[in-house]
């Protein structure tokens, strides 16, 4: 620790970039690195400040994936997967369908308790991480509410009957890599193409890309500058109800369900 210097955590850095890791990782990587060193610091390991660590120019972001309109059909009107040559019930479909329909983080999904759910509001309060520890959430926004769409209300309502009595959540005490080996069968087994359980919520978004900015962050939760709006900003009168009616709307026409 005594020899070390700033270009050798640069070296780290670089190292990553040319095995082709994304612009995120690095960023993600640099600012471990700085913690890790911070912490070094206090514990008088050291009197290094890597303040210069540079991402590299050419360093790209990864390109996101989506379920398309296709696939987000099937993901709706196919409840099984093969298992042992066999088609079987999948019991996590509740789970891939809500996250979808509402834009929720993976450990957001398994965080939410029935008691988060207050007539036909959902109140965002805590998240699970992979290590499964329960946390407040990714940023100061992650604790949110908004209102249930008719169709996100239905999933709920199906997922009560087949519940597990002895948890308070909602979709079970399962592992987010459970979770994710689950999903992946189920892509597998219906021929969808893959995409990780967290671009499942850019699909909510990329779905729902027609409702006002301050719809979308209000539901995803997303950090956001500080702006006059977002300072003073505050709900109108049935507000959130109108965001939940919209996305119905637009989850109504890709299903091709008429709505009463």
């Amino acid at each position: 620790m005594s020899v070390l210097n700033e270009q050798h955590l640069q070296a780290i850095i670089d190292k990553c970039f040319a095995e082709g890791r994304s612009k995120k990782h690095l960023i993600n990587l640099r600012a471990t690195i700085v913690s890790f060193i911070k912490y070094c610091r206090k514990a008088k390991y050291t009197t290094l400040f890597p303040e210069n660590l540079q991402i590299p120019k050419g360093a790209r972001s990864m390109q996101k994936r989506i379920l398309q309109p296709e696939d987000t059909i099937k993901l709706f009107s196919i409840d099984t997967v093969i298992l042992y040559n066999k088609r079987r019930y999948d019991d996590f479909i509740n789970a891939f369908r809500f996250q979808v329909l509402t834009g929720l983080r993976p450990g957001e999904l398994f965080g939410l308790r029935w008691q988060d759910i207050i007539g036909d509001m959902v109140y965002i309060k805590r998240s699970i991480n992979i290590f499964g520890e329960e946390t407040k959430g990714k940023n100061e926004n992650a604790v949110r509410h908004f209102a249930l769409s008719d169709i996100a209300k239905q999933i709920l309502e199906e997922q009560r009957k087949i519940s597990n009595p002895n948890t308070e959540r909602i979709f079970g005490d399962i592992s987010l890599s459970t979770y994710e080996k689950r999903w992946t069968r189920y892509c597998e087994s219906n021929d969808i193409p893959h995409i990780s359980p967290y671009e499942m919520r850019h699909t909510f978004v990329s779905i729902a890309k027609n409702l006002s900015e301050g719809q979308i962050k209000t539901l995803v939760g997303h950090s956001k500058n500080m702006d006059t709006f977002g300072i003073y900003g505050h709900e109108i009168n049935n507000e959130l109800q109108k965001t939940a009616h919209d996305l119905d709307t637009i989850f109504y026409d890709i299903l091709n369900i008429e709505k009463e």
